[in-house]
């Protein structure tokens, strides 16, 4: 008898441990899933994008991720690409910032509302710059130039954003978006003579202005990076009040920097899941030696604080949403 109830005990036994166990296994093991990045191969979207499947994957045992990249219409294809993907867990992406403003300006052919969508986070926060070929010396060159052509990737882009923003604001009439420059290609063109210019994160346009190719002439974010003092702040270059929420938009935009999100509706636990490992693989020592290498040190902050951040720029008053559409010249 007691032979047959230590043999009972250890059937219960291991039936209790196969059920923890199955509880245990995530849903992710053997899994297959798609981080979209919202741009071509190349440039900083690109390289945090890589590194997220990189290490997530890590954090996710017996998981595959593949970086897919779906460029076109500055970051908006592959942001409405995101947005109507099955919501099981199994694909989200990165995409530029700036979709924020283009939200607000109800700019054609968006399909997405990135208040919905189900939000990882940012590993990276960012100043923004214009950066100018070195024969401008100073913002006055290029006020006083016949035409001034800015690279962007497109409509939906931040550098987009920021060339019409700053063009309306400060008055600057040469100034002239050239668009189709997808990732490092704008600094490319700048080379070329093809462009003047553009706008564009300085964690990755920085190698260009330290290798002698270009120079900054103005920042937008909380300060202007160390050795750099000297150069204006957009604050300081566009101070009427009535542009003052502009300016401030354009800086909290500079805050979600390398935002990442899945489409609406994603399963809470495997929201939870991912949100999981996205935190580990951005605080992964040996991550962090790579993006530092790289020049993207990472800046961390969570879904919810982004989603949040997020929320709190589309909701926008009617002055600065009129802005905003003339900027783009929608009325």
């Amino acid at each position: 008898m007691k032979a047959k109830k230590t043999f009972i005990f250890w059937i219960v036994l291991l039936l209790v441990f196969a059920a923890v166990s199955a509880e245990a296994v995530p849903f992710y093991q053997d899994k297959t899933m798609k981080i979209i990045v919202a741009t071509k191969p190349g440039g900083n979207y690109d390289f945090y994008g890589r590194l997220a499947a990189r290490f997530m994957q890590k954090y996710l045992p017996e998981s595959t991720i593949i970086v897919k990249n779906i460029p076109g219409a500055g970051h908006i294809i592959g942001t409405n690409y995101i947005y109507k993907s099955k919501p099981d867990g199994l694909t989200f992406g990165t995409f530029n910032r700036g979709l924020a403003v283009a939200q607000i300006a109800d700019l054609k052919g968006i399909q997405f509302d990135l208040s919905k969508m189900s939000w990882l986070g940012s590993p990276a926060s960012d100043i923004y710059a214009l950066i100018m070929a070195k024969k401008f010396k100073t913002l006055d060159d290029v006020r006083r130039a016949s035409v001034v052509r800015l690279a962007t990737s497109g409509l939906g882009a931040q550098a987009h954003v920021t060339t019409e923003l700053f063009k309306l604001m400060s008055g600057y009439d040469s100034i002239k978006a050239a668009t189709g420059y997808m990732g490092s290609e704008a600094e490319l063109a700048i080379m070329r003579g093809e462009v003047d210019g553009s706008f564009g994160s300085w964690s990755s346009m920085h190698p260009f202005v330290k290798d002698g190719h270009g120079v900054p002439l103005l920042f937008i974010g909380k300060k202007q990076p160390a050795g750099y003092e000297k150069v204006p702040m957009l604050e300081d270059v566009v101070a009427a009040a009535e542009f003052k929420p502009v300016v401030d938009l354009l800086t909290a935009l500079n805050v979600l920097a390398r935002p990442f999100a899945g489409p609406p509706g994603m399963p809470p636990d495997r929201m939870s899941i991912l949100m999981n490992a996205f935190q580990k693989a951005f605080a992964d020592p040996t991550l962090q030696d790579i993006a530092q290498k790289g020049g993207a040190p990472i800046d961390f902050m969570n879904g919810d604080d982004a989603l949040k951040l997020l929320k709190s720029m589309l909701q926008v008053g009617p002055d600065l949403r009129k802005t905003v559409k003339e900027a783009y010249g929608i009325k």
